[in-house]
């Protein structure tokens, strides 16, 4: 899994490096809530291709998005392949002089032109956007109160909305209304089906009556993630959850958080 950094995150190859100092054992507390949505119309094969584009079928299950005139063209060079092999210093395969290996997955032996091979590279690298005919909705919308049990006296709110443009708004407001002391982390996940997870963080500490200092941990971050854009063109869905705590630190809340989640291939974090 990779974890990348933006913002004012700080990220280690291992996990998140950022922490803050634990509460007090008395103040053991957490508080969180899951979402999840599908595209409009409900869940579809994730490998239905946009308007225009077919499946390229260089082999049986090669799903990869492309032009009908490219999926023409590889089942010609398919048909075609036995009289372009000539054994060499390749093996059997060795393709006759002005042919190229294919290369439209691995081990793809098929001798093409080398500008077959050129359009195959280019077609699988544009692959992610020329899925989905059903979009996912925008926006993802996430609104929590935050409250804590036990007799804690940590309240506020926490919001989040994502665009399918890539756009983001992160933003909350706690407030410790007792007399102990406080170090609060808030994090909201969202995984899109493709892969990615992109963690919204905030940490702050809250001061109580015998401690000088704000009893607010307030912030607001809007910026854009061109990341975000492109996992959003190519999901169905997406699970969502986000914790609040008083006693982790900003490390277990995110863990915490991910694995409410489930697996991601990629995590991108925001620190607000």
């Amino acid at each position: 899994m990779n974890r990348v950094a933006l913002g004012m995150a700080v990220i280690a190859t291992a996990g998140l490096t950022v922490s803050l100092s634990p509460a007090s054992p008395a103040t053991a507390s957490t508080a969180g809530t899951t979402a999840a949505g599908t595209a409009a119309g409900g869940a579809y094969d994730p490998d239905t291709c946009r308007q225009g584009f077919v499946w390229r079928e260089a082999r049986p299950f090669d799903h990869v998005c492309v032009a009908p005139e490219a999926r023409d063209q590889a089942a010609q060079d398919n048909r075609l392949k036995a009289g372009r092999w000539v054994s060499g210093p390749y093996g059997p395969h060795t393709c006759v002089q002005g042919y190229v290996w294919r290369e439209a997955f691995s081990g793809d032996d098929v001798c093409v032109t080398p500008e077959v091979r050129t359009q195959t590279r280019a077609d699988n690298a544009a692959a992610a956007g020329r899925r989905g005919s059903t979009a996912l909705p925008s926006p993802i919308t996430l609104n929590r109160n935050v409250t804590f049990s036990g007799g804690v006296p940590v309240g506020g709110w926490t919001s989040l909305t994502l665009y399918d443009n890539g756009t983001y708004q992160w933003s909350g407001h706690i407030h410790d209304s007792g007399a102990t002391s406080y170090n609060f982390t808030g994090v909201c996940v969202v995984r899109l089906s493709s892969g990615s997870a992109f963690v919204f963080e905030t940490a702050g500490r809250l001061h109580g009556t015998f401690d000088s200092g704000s009893r607010d941990h307030n912030w607001s971050k809007s910026s854009s993630i061109p990341a975000l854009s492109a996992a959003w063109r190519a999901s169905a869905s997406y699970n969502a959850t986000c914790k609040n705590s008083v006693s982790l630190n900003l490390t277990g809340t995110i863990d915490s958080a991910l694995q409410a989640v489930g697996y991601a291939s990629q995590v991108i974090a925001i620190l607000a």
